[in-house]
């Protein structure tokens, strides 16, 4: 799921998000109650998906294997962790019978949208 997101949010043209943890939690909890997929994750469902995902996005930077991390500090940074891949190309390698890539741009998308547009940076 926290990978999904940063493919998400990568394809949307947008390279980090402000790190206010209240903020961060709450545009992801909203966006995930609003995607239409979420059911496909009950684990996240369970517990406060803000949060959860506020910690996987913390343990995201010590991630040797996945094909996108986060790195945290002021901004919060979404980024391919494989040389020469795109964000496309680590959503077709991620997508599965839970979401597709189509379905993790649609999370992204959400997820951007719960920033307020100072506190979001654009690819330039």
């Amino acid at each position: 799921m926290v990978e999904g997101v940063a493919m998400g949010v990568l394809a949307q043209g947008v390279v980090a998000v402000r790190s206010s943890k209240m903020e961060f939690e709450s545009a992801f909890t909203a966006s995930w109650r609003a995607w239409p997929r979420a059911a496909s994750f009950p684990s996240v469902g369970r517990t406060d998906p803000g949060n959860l995902f506020w910690l996987g996005v913390g343990k995201s930077e010590r991630t040797r294997d996945a094909c996108v991390a986060w790195e945290t500090g002021q901004w919060t940074t979404p980024y391919i962790t494989q040389d020469r891949w795109s964000a496309g190309d680590c959503l077709e390698v991620h997508e599965d019978e839970r979401a597709s890539a189509r379905d993790w741009k649609v999370l992204g998308h959400l997820f951007v949208n719960g920033f307020k547009d100072e506190h979001i940076k654009l690819a330039v």
